[in-house]
């Protein structure tokens, strides 16, 4: 079986995972995920996607919130919509 980048990086998420304590906060997990990361996740984008994908995964366990979940402001179309009532 062929190891992809991504196993490459959970394995090595695992193992971080492993060595911290139970009561760790999410600080202290990216703090531990960013010192642990090989220079081979660094020095290509591809690698830098994997380790994100993989670290972003992993964080959400532990209360980061997902990519795309922030409110984005209300356009000004919208904001004339809800001062007028709505739609009819």
């Amino acid at each position: 079986m062929r190891s992809t980048w991504f196993d490459a990086a959970a394995k090595i998420i695992d193992e971080v995972h492993r060595s911290l304590p139970t009561e760790a906060d999410l600080a202290t997990r990216k703090r531990a995920l960013r010192e642990a990361r090989p220079s081979g996740f660094v020095s290509t984008s591809w690698g830098r996607k994997v380790w994100q994908k993989a670290q972003r995964q992993y964080l959400q366990k532990f209360g980061l919130k997902p990519r795309g979940s922030a409110k984005l402001p209300l356009s000004p179309l919208e904001k004339l919509i809800q001062r007028n009532g709505g739609t009819k």
